[in-house]
């Protein structure tokens, strides 16, 4: 399956905090139907850090049930130890996904960059399914060496990358030396109209849970050539963008609440967004899709 266009970066919906797959079933029934290409399963936005193995596994189950055959299946499978990842690299596997992103271990290894290399072509050297890196400074504080990307690109396993610093000079550089069919998605809402003009393969963030419409949009636009009305939407979703990062992931919850989604609750110890927060994200949002 070609790994190509716009997925949303799934939140985990929590009830009574226990996550809930069947919140995370009708959630995608949501966005197969908005047209996204795929989802992606325990990433960043999907609260990865705070789920125990069986939440992994009975979400997992119930996504891969949920989401259509011809749509991409991507599940996180970053841990800090090279032998945790590849047991998730395993189970996600066996649940039917279609590729793994692997997010750059942290506590440890960074700044070293030979225990990085060693832990990304062990997993590659091993793993059931393709791999895309994942690098996001924002929450990791450190981005993968230039050199270390390219080095990794050849590794018939190593398929992409999600690119989440938000910096347009590492996404040309990046898609230069990836190399041709190497799958880099943006990770920043804010570039996807750019990243796409550049080559990018797609987008996978988290605003695509409330506002894939408008993604989408984007990704038609720049196939189309139509680049106005690409930069039109992404203007559109960049104001959004600097009300929704107040407040992160309560906020996408809010919204997604608002939507008919099921945003749940979120874990302790973030906090749900207060109600001016709510108000002012719902305002936000509504301002966004008048673009359409």
């Amino acid at each position: 399956m070609t790994l190509h266009g716009i997925l949303p970066a799934a939140v985990t919906p929590f009830l009574a905090d226990r996550a809930d797959p069947a919140a995370m079933q009708r959630n995608i029934a949501f966005w197969a139907e908005a047209g996204v290409h795929g989802v992606l399963v325990f990433g960043s936005t999907g609260e990865y850090v705070y789920l125990d193995d069986e939440e992994r596994r009975t979400v997992l189950q119930a996504a891969r049930q949920a989401l259509p055959a011809d749509r991409l299946l991507l599940v996180g499978c970053g841990a800090e130890s090279t032998r945790a990842a590849l047991r998730y690299l395993e189970e996600a596997a066996a649940a039917g996904a279609d590729a793994a992103l692997v997010v750059t271990p942290v506590y440890y290894t960074r700044g070293d960059v030979a225990a990085q290399r060693r832990h990304y072509q062990h997993l590659a050297d091993h793993s059931p399914l393709p791999i895309m890196l994942y690098t996001v400074p924002a929450f990791t504080a450190y981005d993968l060496d230039l050199s270390l990307i390219q080095e990794l690109a050849q590794h018939p396993r190593i398929v992409g990358m999600k690119e989440s610093s938000g910096d347009l000079r590492r996404v040309a550089a990046e898609l230069a030396g990836g190399g041709e069919g190497f799958a880099l998605f943006a990770g920043s809402p804010h570039l996807i109209f750019p990243a796409l003009a550049l080559g990018a393969s797609g987008s996978i963030t988290a605003f695509a849970n409330v506002i894939p419409e408008l993604m989408i949009g984007v990704w038609q636009a720049v196939r189309a050539g139509d680049l106005a009305r690409a930069a039109h939407l992404q203007t559109a979703i960049s104001a959004f963008g600097q009300t929704l990062a107040r407040y992160g992931i309560p906020g996408i919850k809010a919204v997604a609440t608002v939507r008919g989604l099921v945003g749940g609750d979120v874990r302790s110890p973030l906090s749900p967004t207060p109600p001016e927060g709510v108000a002012a994200c719902v305002a936000a949002w509504e301002k966004a899709m008048a673009a359409l």
